[in-house]
């Protein structure tokens, strides 16, 4: 029943819609896994986060297990957006520094979602099969990567000391390493230089072998 005054129309206006309300529930899961880790993101964790009644979880989703599923695809696929939009132009060189920047800037710009996929990672440890489709887009981003470095060999832009495939992943692991240090340490680099930072680690290794020339 409207209140006297207002449409029916404008009621169902400012109810929230089940859509909005399973995007709040799959908020939540992804604040409390990145605060408190995947096996504190029980139930009770979610109705103290977000203040709803149980029967709205179990309205919405099917089980616990579904919500942690989407609120890995959520963080997984948000991460992996970022890291596939490389510029299509210039120098395979310029467009790895705008993959390593990117990742660095997206952490910083989103350090719930940094802190929930690297406790993901952690139980992704515990049991490979955890979350399937995170091997398929680790292989994706791994094989993006390498066939940059594959492009700066054949420009003379890029002489790397191992085969592209390793680079590819000892790029991740460099990345990753030095996002992980920064987080634990916050005086290990001053937000503002670790993108020039990680680059500058990445460059290093990668045109080890000749003075760059972009």
């Amino acid at each position: 029943m409207s209140h006297a005054g207002e449409s029916p129309a404008a009621t169902r206006s400012t109810r929230p819609r089940p859509a909005d309300r399973r995007t709040e529930i799959i908020a939540a899961a992804i604040q409390v896994i990145a605060r408190d880790g995947i096996r504190a993101c029980t139930i009770s964790a979610l109705e103290h986060a977000t203040g709803f009644a149980r029967g709205h979880f179990t309205y919405h989703f099917d089980a616990k297990e579904e919500i942690i599923g989407l609120a890995f695809a959520t963080v997984a696929s948000d991460w992996a957006m970022i890291e596939m939009q490389v510029p299509s132009e210039g120098t395979a060189y310029a467009r790895l520094e705008h993959h390593v920047r990117a990742a660095v800037e997206w952490a910083q710009a989103r350090p719930d979602y940094f802190r929930c996929l690297m406790n993901f990672r952690v139980e992704i440890m515990r049991n490979a099969g955890a979350f399937p489709p995170s091997a398929a887009i680790r292989h994706q981003l791994w094989d993006f990567t390498a066939q940059m470095i594959r492009d700066g060999i054949a420009e003379g832009t890029i002489a790397p000391p191992l085969d592209p495939a390793v680079e590819g992943r000892m790029l991740f692991a460099m990345v990753d390493g030095l996002l992980m240090h920064s987080a634990l340490d916050p005086e290990f680099c001053p937000p503002a230089e670790l993108a020039d930072r990680a680059w500058s680690v990445v460059a290093h290794r990668l045109t080890a072998g000749h003075p760059q020339t972009r």
